[in-house]
C-alpha cells in the first residue's frame, strides 16, 4: 500500500519545484493539448510518480495541509499543477496555502475558467493562476476576461494579437521545439532555450505585480 511521498513537493531544472497532479479525472484538455501531454508519457506516467500525483490530489482536498505549507515556506515560487489540472475541491487549501506563505509566490496554468475565478482574488496577491488557450479551444474559454497563455502553438497556429495573452508555448517534447513553429515576440524563454528555466525569467508568476 502507498503510504505517501517523501516529498510533496516535485523538483525539475525548468519550472523549480511544483505541485503535481494526476490527468485523468482532472484535466480538461483541447484537442492539441491532449495530443501533445507530457504527463501522458515519459517519468510523469511511471508507476511512482502516478501514485504520488493520485495521492496529493487526495491530499489537497483534505483537512490537513500543514506538511505541505512547511515544504513550501523557504521556496520563493511554486508552481501549481505542474502536471495535470486542478479541482474546484483543492481550492480552498490552495488559499490557506498561500495565506500561509505571504513569501512564496504560487502560479501555475488551468484550462477551467472557473478554477481561476476562485483562486485570483486581490486579497492574496501570491496567488495567481492562468488560462490556458490553443488553436483548439471553445468560444468559453476564450472568453475569460483575465490573463491567458496560449499553447501549444503549432506551425500552422495564427496566435492572436490579444493583450491578454501574456506568454506563448511553442509545441516541444523532452526540450525539443517542433520543427517549423514561427517565434512570437510572447515565447516562453526557457522553452526557446533563451533563459535556463522558469525562475530565471519569472514572467509567469510576475504578471500581476
Amino acid at each position: 500500500m502507498y503510504k505517501g511521498p517523501q516529498t510533496i513537493l516535485s523538483v525539475n531544472r525548468k519550472t523549480g519545484c511544483s505541485i503535481d497532479l494526476p490527468i485523468a479525472h482532472h484535466c480538461r484538455p483541447t484537442r492539441n493539448c491532449a495530443r501533445a501531454c507530457y504527463a501522458k508519457r515519459g517519468p510523469q506516467a511511471w508507476p511512482l510518480p502516478a501514485r504520488k500525483h493520485a495521492w496529493l490530489s487526495t491530499y489537497l482536498s483534505g483537512s490537513d495541509i500543514s506538511r505541505l505549507i512547511k515544504e513550501c515556506q523557504n521556496r520563493s515560487s511554486v508552481r501549481l499543477s505542474g502536471s495535470g489540472d486542478l479541482l474546484a475541491a483543492h481550492v480552498p487549501n490552495l488559499i490557506r496555502l498561500a495565506d500561509a506563505c505571504h513569501e512564496t509566490r504560487f502560479w501555475g496554468m488551468t484550462r477551467k475558467t472557473e478554477i481561476a475565478r476562485a483562486i485570483n482574488k486581490p486579497a492574496l496577491p501570491n496567488l495567481r493562476i492562468l488560462v490556458t488557450v490553443d488553436s483548439t479551444s471553445p468560444k468559453r474559454t476564450w472568453d475569460f476576461p483575465g490573463t491567458l497563455c496560449y499553447g501549444p502553438r503549432h506551425p500552422q497556429d495564427q496566435v492572436p494579437s490579444d493583450s491578454r495573452i501574456l506568454t506563448v508555448f511553442p509545441a516541444h517534447y523532452s526540450g525539443k521545439i517542433q520543427s517549423g513553429v514561427p517565434r512570437d515576440p510572447r515565447d516562453c524563454p526557457a522553452v526557446r532555450h533563451d533563459v535556463s528555466g522558469c525562475l530565471v525569467c519569472g514572467r509567469c508568476f510576475s504578471w500581476w505585480v
